[in-house]
């Protein structure tokens, strides 16, 4: 008999998503960090490189490198005024913005349409799993 363990089924998916949208973003020129990085950028603006780091479950040096890489090829800038030290505000620009909605259109259209073909509805999935995200974060 075949058993199946939620936990590991979630996490294997998860890994799977990972690679799979490393794959589809390689044609944008992101890496899905970087990605992950505009979306929170995006949803954050003046989100500090601390902050971003935290978000991505990275270093802050290796965020830093990131944001660095983001504001050379004029995806992002720092808000932050002079002489407040090595804090940086984060903020997207029109570039960032355009680039963001083609890597979000790209990865979400592919994972809704295979969530369709096996009959369930990608919104009502989506707010499972947020249900289920949230308990376990708060609960």
């Amino acid at each position: 008999i075949l058993t199946v363990d939620l936990a590991y089924e979630l996490h294997d998916l998860v890994r799977t998503l990972d690679r799979q949208a490393e794959r589809m973003l390689r044609p944008l020129n992101l890496t899905y960090n970087r990605y992950l990085a505009l979306e929170i950028v995006g949803e954050h603006p003046g989100v500090s490189g601390a902050q971003l780091a935290r978000a991505l479950g990275i270093t802050e040096a290796s965020c830093s490198a990131l944001v660095r890489r983001l504001i050379a090829d004029g995806h992002a800038t720092d808000l932050a005024e002079k002489g407040s030290g090595n804090v940086r505000r984060l903020q997207l620009t029109e570039n960032g913005e355009l680039l963001r909605g083609k890597a979000s259109h790209a990865l979400g259209g592919a994972f809704d349409d295979v969530v369709r073909r096996l009959g369930f509805a990608p919104l009502r999935l989506a707010q499972t799993i947020r249900s289920i995200h949230n308990e376990l974060k708060n609960g």
